[in-house]
């Protein structure tokens, strides 16, 4: 189905995706524009072309059109499929119409009949429809048949084929014609090799020769222009000679330009008998191009030779060079006097040396240049031996054409004749068939003749009787007495007389004559007849006989096809009950749902007015709080003049002359009375109001309706969609008994979303009190104002009158300040006034229990759409016992199954205090991970205890417990006793007990005071933080206890399948631990996280005694916020306006982790993805058709503080801009539109989809904007309202391979006591996990063979090894301690115990090193005890230097399988044996040690990548084994991998032995997929060409005997070993060609090209056990050399070199990495020659078995330029000489060699896995490019690896 695509009338695409789990095309329609009324799926590639074959088959497709069936209507009536060829249209109109919502199958048989022209309408003939299928340009198929139609599906569509190997019904309507010569085809639709097709006259044309001059058989139709001419020619007609050839195209041959012997320097050449000139390429010159040119060097003449540019200058240009060997020609001036003698001059020295030096090249340029001559003629003989041989080839071929020929001209003939005798038969047939039809009328005319003569002789009969009657009444003797009557009778007797003369004068004879001959004649004719029916009467027979057994064989057919039919009826009849019965529930259904919809309208004008009430509520309260602070300040004001005025009563109590003024200032205050009066009733009415809570309630309640009536539509959706499968597929799929299963694991689902739904309506009830809390607040407040108010008037009343007139002025003056005031606030809150008198005037009417009523109704079509989904589940299981493909129903649990996963969540986020009565209590759900809990259990809650008046006196209660049920086990637990909190866990062996010294803070339940509790346990050791009234305006400080359980088990081991969490109750049968048995809690009680998770007591399994419904929450102040933290686990859902102007999306986020997915939005196969990576932001993104790309923008963010992220987009400039904390980054591009984008992570189908790996954001997020405005953050999962105080501890990180993660100055240890803990998980069997040292002592613990070992530095060996594997992938956790009992290892709290005591412990500071060596997984929860500290456990972001180390989150590669790597590299044992030898590469925090740690060049921009790509085919053996379990290697086995080659031959895939076996090879471009066994084979072929240099997905595999072969999605062939012989698969499975074990009939080199995504059953194959000449896939241009991957790896050249006391080694590189080997020439310890980089240095080291010596070059600049440097090595005169560049270096010193020296290999890249001894500091692989390698100035071919080691690319470097 890959390739459809839609298109509108006007030819505009729509956006569509492919879905692989249905194989089907999928549109979103939902932008689509209204006025659009025409969309038509268009076939790809695939279906057209030559479709003779098709005639008479059938074309099927399936189609179905989403949306509400309601609303959509049926549009104008447009041709259901189109088809165009030869300028040609013809529409097909299919009677039966789509119908709304349903899947509709489409079949029509391509014959002439059904179909009829575009233009005319008129119908369409045979030779028409024949010319159409002869060259298909276009297929289209209808898409859109409805208005409002909201989604598109195409799927399953096939067009019939017949061909000879077909496997299905005969076609008879196929004809199969004899084509003349020029034809050719079943139809002779095709010209034959030679002829082209030339468009005039009717229909396609006619066929004509083409005219290529004897140069090729093949020819462009329409215009005859020759393709692919042979015999190096040229031209249209192939008339001309290629460039670089000459001779004579048309009577002759071409030959190649002797430039120097065969052309390959020269793109032409002219020759004049002996005399020749040749135009050169560039870089050669010469008549015959046998010389280098200048800046060039190389000899050409010499087999292989070629001219190289010279690399003597650094700016790129070319420089001088020797034009044989390259070497560069110094220009700077020499001494003048070389011979002169110099005393300890070391100039003079080398002065003398490169004179030496030249002479010797001089020397070996003039024997290079002689020994070039002779090869030079001898090659020349052996080129003109060649010609010679090739011109009688040629003549050889020719005199076979020509035979040819005269061998077609006679079979010409033969058929000719063989045409005339087939006409003159038909012509003899023809005469046969007239003669029988003569016959047969002659025959029938006899026997009309003997009838016509019998009836003559009755009558005469009959009147010779009447005669003799007459004769006996005339004679009278009539015995009855019947006489003649006497009077007439000489009348009667004179006519008988007459009548006798009469018949005796007349003749007889000529008639009797005539009657005798025909008699003759038919008796003739009737022998005749009787001869020719007896000679065929034996032939008749026969035919009769075959006649009738025919007759007998149809009859039975027929009965057999009659009780076949009166099944297929019953069936049918039973499937269309079962269809009634399906259309009658989903009619419930669909009414239940317009039911529900029909209150829609009225909920969404009561939302609309709500929310413009609760926006305008806000707006006051913030006006309110704004007044209150004025308040405030005015009171403060007051106070103080109420000071200052109370001071001079007794003055102004003598002055009473100022009487009007006091009255005044009476009159003023108690004007300020009535106005507090007035702004406390507004504040009434606006808090009173139970319109704002009810239509807060309607909002929840209606979100659940949405949500509830969103799941019925895809329920009801489904099971139409089910009831339309085929019986079929339940028979070949074995459905059923699958179906049972499924059908089990959904009722489980579906109980537990109608628990979380009864949790989801008691949250409506529970959640929504902050804005009366809030109301409440500012009522106090309003109360404190008009208090201080009246005191102030108390005070005035108080004043005696008296004359201070000072006095009496600034009163005025306070008193005016006031008045204005009050006016401003009396101004701010009569719009407030307004609004509330608003509201109240528009839902007068409306009281609260008509919000009542409405949110009781809502809740009973919840329950009643509840009740129905265990129906709708019933009756989906019994539509034809599960008739729903497997996808569709795995699409179903995982919608479910997030529909779920979203309750809960929502569930766990309301932050309410529940209230307990003192016998009710609750089950809350736990985190799915409880191996976190083991090492490390944070928890925190609230505490409220009644105050004594509604406590009743209690002082004991229970609190919570968690842990398993039996509670003798592992638990944490808490108690109230006398009043104060009591504390207990068990590790399993005892108990610990902590009482906090104060009591539990009492308070009245409607504006509850609650303490908090956090509970912190890392390992065996807790710490308790007790915080007094924590949600009151003034907290006291928290206190802190810790607690030390003396425990000899370290972990909380919780059973998942036992473990329980009760708070403030328990079940009745369930006993508590002793220290715990105390009476149900009886206050509030709410939980705030649980190891930085937000819990919730409403996201509970049961209650206890409750009725959440009932029971009316505790309310507490809460401080909001608008931060929302991403756990790590979800995403937020934000819509957006898809066609703004210039959409802009910001927030500030906080973050500690290195990995993280902050931003992302799609669009068909397009999207936009802002990741964190390695701390730093990228974007990746793909726009249009082209790869995705990546991006950098700015620095690293992961630090914790704020950053500030703005997108915005600009439609219009086709540009997107990246703010960062003001530093912009722009990205080119037109974007496409999109209304949904994701926040934090994305869903788990577009992970799938888009193969993203970054996973979801942990942090702090803020200030969310977006271009309408804020955003509210209503869709999530995984997203609390508020960040917690732990939020940025990193307790995780993920290591790869070789990683570390390094702490200085932990502090000091106990000297009596240390201990190291932490958990791990890997699936590596070797490397180190802990390395923790002080100043006199190191411990250590490493994994190896999958075993833990702990050693020291003092010990030999590992004084601890477990006996058990521990590399399953699993949590493990680690303790070692050390105390006064001795030395003991703790695995999972299964201890190893050493009676050696340890040396005494140093009080220096302690180090610490996680990871190491070969190491790659995960480590977590990491404790060390250290002396200043109370116990808890390390945050990995603090204080620490990592490499190779991602922080945050655990991302274990896991395998598919649990296996034990072979092959381990070469440092495994050096490395992790010795514990003081690995120290060695232990980093310290010193400045040197951190530019160690940095030394890997920045990251270039991956140009085009293949993420995750291999490239096979640098050797012919390359490839990758995989030594998987026979249990997966089941009978039934399907491989898929994603392949790209432009390679035409080679193998991909092997697997078995020789006798049995199974293949996928390349032969002449196409796949051919093999099985075989005891000689029995069978291979399937694609159709198309797979060697295009594209990516195809190809699926393979076998099912016993049978074989299937898949390209692309589209079914190439299916077929069967002969003899029903089934194959059995065992052993490796190789991708690439094995290097042994393979039949000979399969091709011996590995393909060339790149795989990806191998997988077998569906699941991916991403490890193997060994790779050989595999390395990873490089996109984009390549330019000569040879690339180290990242991974590690090293070439070992077959090329072989001596070591001796003058040697030059010369090579370039350009590094990604500032450390690492580069060339070792060397197999023996004590002999080598070693270049390395290290921190950036190059250093050259020489060893020769007597001794060594080395030299290094520092660099001026940093080599991370990406460019190339030169770098070179000489010994010369026992001086070891180093050049980088323009920088040298040399050491002087005795090499000494021995005399009877041997070649040593030549290793690239890395050095040799057996060299344990040698002595350089550097082991790791180079990381970069490397080139140009000579010795002794001979170039090395690379191309002739002996080995190849790792990822490593032999083809080429990237061009960076």
């Amino acid at each position: 189905m890959l390739g459809w695509r839609l298109e509108t009338a006007d030819r505009m695409v729509i956006p569509v995706s492919f879905n692989p789990g249905s194989n089907s095309m999928v549109a979103d329609l939902q932008e689509l524009p209204a006025t659009v009324h025409s969309a038509s799926w268009v076939a790809p590639a695939s279906y057209l072309g030559d479709k003779v074959s098709s005639y008479g088959g059938y074309l099927t497709y399936q189609a179905k059109s989403f949306g509400l069936p309601g609303d959509m209507v049926l549009l104008e009536k447009k041709p259901d499929v189109q088809l165009t060829g030869q300028h040609m249209s013809i529409i097909y109109e299919e009677t039966n119409t789509p119908r709304p919502d349903r899947l509709h199958h489409g079949r029509v048989q391509v014959v002439e009949g059904n179909f009829r022209h575009a233009s005319s309408r008129a119908p369409v003939s045979r030779e028409e429809l024949m010319t159409v299928l002869s060259r298909l340009a276009d297929m289209r198929i209808q898409g859109l048949y409805f208005t409002e139609t909201q989604r598109l599906t195409l799927s399953e569509v096939g067009l019939e084929e017949a061909s000879d190997t077909g496997s299905g019904r005969r076609a008879y309507a196929v004809e199969m014609c004899a084509c003349p010569p020029a034809y050719a085809g079943d139809s002779c639709q095709g010209c034959s090799p030679g002829y082209y097709r030339d468009h005039k006259g009717l229909y396609t044309g006619r066929c004509v020769p083409c005219n290529c001059n004897g140069h090729s058989n093949r020819c462009q139709d329409g215009s005859g222009i020759c393709v692919n001419c042979q015999h190096n020619t040229a031209g249209e007609h192939c008339e001309r000679c290629q460039e670089g050839y000459y001779g004579n195209a048309v009577h002759g041959s071409c030959r190649a330009c002797p430039c120097p012997h065969t052309n390959r320097f020269a793109t032409g050449c002219v020759v004049n008998g002996g005399d020749v000139r040749c135009s050169c390429k560039a870089g050669y010159t010469g008549t015959q191009c046998e010389r280098c040119a200048p800046g060039y060097f190389g000899n050409p003449q010499k087999f292989g030779g070629s001219c190289q540019p010279c690399s003597c200058n650094s700016n790129g240009q070319l420089g001088s060079c020797d034009p044989l060997t390259g070497d560069c020609i110094n220009q700077e001036p020499k001494d003048s006097s070389p011979a002169e003698e110099c005393d300890d001059c070391d100039s003079c020295v080398m002065t003398l040396l490169n004179d030496l030096a030249t002479m010797g090249e001089q020397l070996r340029l003039v024997k290079s240049q002689l020994q070039g001559l002779s090869a030079s003629a001898e090659l020349l003989e052996q080129m003109r031996h060649v010609e010679t041989q090739a011109k009688d080839l040629r003549n050889q071929l020719l005199n076979y054409r020509s035979a040819i020929s005269n061998h077609g001209s006679k079979i010409e003939g033969l058929e000719r004749e063989l045409t005339g005798l087939n006409q003159e038969f038909e012509t003899l047939q023809e005469k046969a068939q007239v003669n029988s039809r003569k016959a047969q009328t002659l025959y029938n005319n006899v026997n009309r003749a003997i009838q016509s003569a019998k009836e003559l002789d009755m009558k005469i009969k009959t009147v010779i009787r009447n005669v003799h009657i007459l004769l006996k009444q005339i004679s009278g003797t009539d015995g009855e007495g019947n006489n003649v009557p006497s009077g007439d009778f000489s009348r009667e007797w004179a006519e008988a007389q007459r009548m006798m003369r009469e018949l005796r004068n007349r003749n007889f004879g000529k008639h009797l004559r005539e009657a005798e001959a025909d008699k003759r004649e038919s008796q003739l004719l009737l022998n005749r007849i009787r001869t020719w029916q007896k000679t065929h009467q034996g032939e008749n027979n026969g035919l009769a006989n075959s006649i009738r057994d025919s007759l007998n064989e149809y009859e039975a057919k027929l009965s057999d096809l009659r009780a076949r039919l009166q099944e297929a009826a019953a069936r049918a009849k039973q499937a269309n009950g079962l269809n009634q019965e399906n259309e009658r529930a989903l009619g419930a259904i669909q009414r239940q749902v317009k039911e529900i919809n029909s209150l829609q309208s009225d909920f969404t004008k009561y939302l609309t007015s709500a929310d413009s009430s609760l926006l305008q509520t806000n707006i006051a309260l913030q006006l309110m709080e704004k007044s209150q602070k004025e308040y405030e300040k005015l009171a403060a004001s007051l106070n103080e003049a109420r000071q200052e005025l109370s001071d001079k009563v007794r003055e102004l109590s003598r002055s009473a002359g100022k009487t009007s003024l006091v009255e005044e200032a009476e009159k003023h205050a108690q004007s300020l009375q009535e106005l507090a009066k007035q702004l406390e009733e507004i504040k009434r009415n606006a808090s009173g109001d139970e319109l704002v809570r009810c239509a807060v309630d309607a909002a929840t309640a209606y979100e659940n309706i949405l949500n509830a009536i969103k799941a019925a539509e895809d329920a009801a959706n489904r099971a139409a969609s089910a009831s339309e499968s085929a019986l079929q597929t339940v028979i070949k799929e074995d459905l059923p008994r699958k179906a049972k299963t499924l059908s089990s694991n959904s009722d489980k689902l579906l109980n537990e979303a109608k628990m979380t739904q009864k949790k989801l309506k008691q949250e409506v009830h529970l959640a929504l009190s902050n804005l009366q809390q809030t109301l409440n607040i500012v009522t106090v407040q309003k109360e404190v104002i008009a208090t201080n108010l009246t005191t102030l008037r108390d005070g005035l009343r108080g004043i005696q009158r008296g004359d201070i007139d000072a006095m009496i002025s600034s009163a005025k003056s306070m008193v005016r300040k006031a008045n204005d005031i009050t006016d401003e606030v009396l101004d701010g809150l009569n719009p407030i006034q307004t609004d509330v008198e608003r509201i109240k005037d528009t839902y007068g009417s409306t009281q609260t229990e008509d919000f009542k009523k409405a949110l009781t109704d809502a809740d009973n079509s919840v329950n009643k759409l509840t009740n129905k989904l265990p129906d709708l589940w019933r009756k989906i299981e019994s539509i034809n016992q599960q008739l729903l493909p497997l996808g569709n129903i795995s699409d179903n649990m995982d919608r479910i199954r997030e529909l779920i996963q979203q309750a809960r969540d929502a569930a766990s986020k309301v932050a309410v205090p529940m209230r307990f009565n003192g016998k009710s209590g609750v089950e809350v759900r736990l985190p799915n991970d409880l191996e976190d809990l083991k090492g490390y259990t944070s928890l925190s809650l609230f505490l409220q205890r009644p105050n004594s008046r509604e406590n009743g006196g209690t002082e004991n209660m229970f609190v919570m417990y968690l842990g398993n049920k039996d509670a003798s086990r592992d638990y944490i637990g808490m108690a109230v006793v006398d009043g104060q909190l009591t504390c207990v866990y068990n590790l399993g062996d005892r108990e610990t007990e902590l009482q906090v010294d104060q009591i539990l803070t009492e308070s009245e339940t409607q504006e509850a005071v609650m303490d908090r509790v956090k509970f912190q346990r890392i390992y065996q050791f807790a710490r308790l933080n007790y915080t007094k009234g924590a949600t009151s305006s003034k907290p006291e400080i928290p206190g802190v206890y810790d607690m030390d359980g003396r425990n000899s088990n370290t972990l909380l081991n919780l059973d998942p399948e036992n473990v329980v969490f009760y708070v403030g109750g328990y079940p009745p049968d369930f006993k508590l631990p002793s220290r715990l048995r105390f009476p149900p809690y009886k206050g509030c009680i709410e939980l705030d996280d649980l190891n930085e998770n937000v819990l919730s007591l409403y996201n509970f399994k049961k209650t206890f005694n409750l009725n959440t419904t009932e029971v009316e929450p505790c309310r507490r102040r809460k401080e909001e916020s608008d931060k929302n933290y991403f756990e790590g686990t979800g995403y937020a859902r934000v819509p957006t306006q898809p066609h703004a102007s210039i959409p802009t999306f910001g927030q500030t986020i906080q973050t500690t982790v290195d990995r993280g997915l902050l931003f992302f939005t799609e669009n068909g196969d397009r999207f936009i993805s802002l990741n964190i990576e390695d701390g730093k932001l990228m974007v990746r993104y793909k726009l249009n058709s082209e790869p995705p790309k990546e991006r950098g923008v700015g620095d690293a963010i992961n630090n914790g503080r704020d950053h500030s992220i703005q997108i915005k987009i600009g439609k219009v400039q086709k540009r997107m801009w990246i703010n960062v904390d003001f530093q912009n980054t722009i990205i080119d591009g037109e974007v496409f539109d999109f209304s949904t984008y994701y926040l934090g992570g994305i869903p788990i189908a577009i992970r799938e989809r888009f193969n993203i790996s970054t996973p979801a954001f942990r942090g702090c997020m803020k200030n969310l904007k977006k271009t309408s405005g804020v955003v509210r953050l209503n869709d999530t999962v995984g997203v609390t309202k508020k960040c917690s105080e732990d939020w940025k501890l990193v307790r995780s990180a993920s290591f790869s391979r070789g990683g570390q993660l390094s702490f200085t100055n932990l502090g000091s240890p106990l000297t009596d006591h240390l201990q190291a803990s932490f958990g791990f998980q890997t699936f590596q069997p070797s490397g180190v996990l802990l390395s923790l040292q002080t100043r006199t002592s190191t411990l250590q613990v490493t994994l190896e063979d999958g075993h833990i070992e702990l050693s020291t530095r003092d010990s030999d060996g590992p004084i601890f090894k477990s006996p058990q594997t521990y590399m399953d992938g699993l949590l493990h956790y680690v303790s070692v301690i050390s105390d006064n009992s001795g030395l003991r290892l703790l695995i999972d709290d299964q201890p190893l115990r050493n009676g050696q005591r340890p040396k005494r412990i140093s009080s220096s500071q302690q180090s610490l090193r996680l990871g190491g060596s070969n190491f790659e997984g995960c480590i977590s929860n990491v404790f060390v005890q250290r002396l200043s500290l109370s116990p808890e456990v390390l945050d990995l972001a603090s204080n620490s230097l990592k490499r190779d180390v991602s922080l945050g989150g655990c991302s274990l590669n896991k395998p598919p399988f649990l296996m034990l790597l072979q092959g381990s590299t070469r440092f495994n044992k050096a490395k992790t044996s010795r514990i003081n030898q690995l120290l060695q590469d232990t980093p310290v925090a010193s400045p040197r040690s951190m530019k160690v740690w940095q030394d890997a060049c920045s990251p270039l921009p991956r140009t085009q990548a293949n993420h995750g790509a291999l490239q096979f085919g640098d050797i012919p053996t390359s490839h990758l084994l995989f030594k998987l379990p026979q249990e997966l290697l089941k009978p039934r086995s399907q491989f898929a991998v994603d392949m790209q080659t432009t390679s035409s031959r080679g193998l991909v895939f092997h697997t078995g032995t020789k006798n049995s076996f199974m293949a996928l090879y390349l032969s002449k471009g196409r796949l051919v997929f093999a099985l075989g066994t005891d000689g029995k084979k069978l291979r399937i072929k694609s159709k198309e060409k797979c060697n295009d240099g594209k990516w195809h997905t190809v699926v393979f595999g076998h099912d016993g005997e049978k074989g299937r072969l898949v390209v692309d999605g589209l079914r190439a062939r299916e077929g069967s070993l002969p003899g029903n012989s089934t194959v059995s698969i065992r052993g490796p499975v190789y991708l690439g060609s094995p290097p042994s074990g393979k039949p000979k009939s399969l091709p011996t080199n590995s393909f060339v090209g790149c795989l990806k995504n191998f997988q077998l059953d569906s699941k991916p194959l991403d490890t193997p056990s060994s790779s050989f000449g595999v390395s990873s896939c490089l996109g984009g241009p390549l330019e000569k050399g040879i690339y180290f991957s990242e991974e590690g790896g090293h070439v070992i050249l077959a090329h072989s070199v001596l070591l001796g006391p003058e040697f030059k080694l010369v090579f370039s590189i350009r590094p990604r990495s500032l450390t690492g080997i580069l060339i070792h020439i060397g197999s023996q310890p004590g002999k080598h020659l070693c270049v390395y980089l290290e921190a950036g240095k190059v250093t050259a080291s020489m060893d020769s078995g007597a001794g060594g010596t080395s030299t290094s070059v520092t660099p001026k600049q940093s080599l991370c330029d990406g460019q190339w440097h030169s770098v070179a090595v000489t010994i010369k005169q026992h001086i070891l000489h180093l050049e980088l560049d323009t920088d040298s270096s040399y050491t002087a010193g005795q090499i000494p060699f021995p005399p009877a020296s041997t070649q040593e290999p030549l290793h690239l890249g890395g050095a040799p896995a057996n060299l344990t001894t040698l002595r350089i500091p550097v082991w790791k692989s180079f990381f970069g490019c490397l080139r140009n390698i000579f010795v002794n100035h001979i170039p090395v071919p690379v191309t002739e690896a002996l080995e190849v080691q790792g990822p490593v690319s032999l083809n080429g470097c990237p061009d960076h």
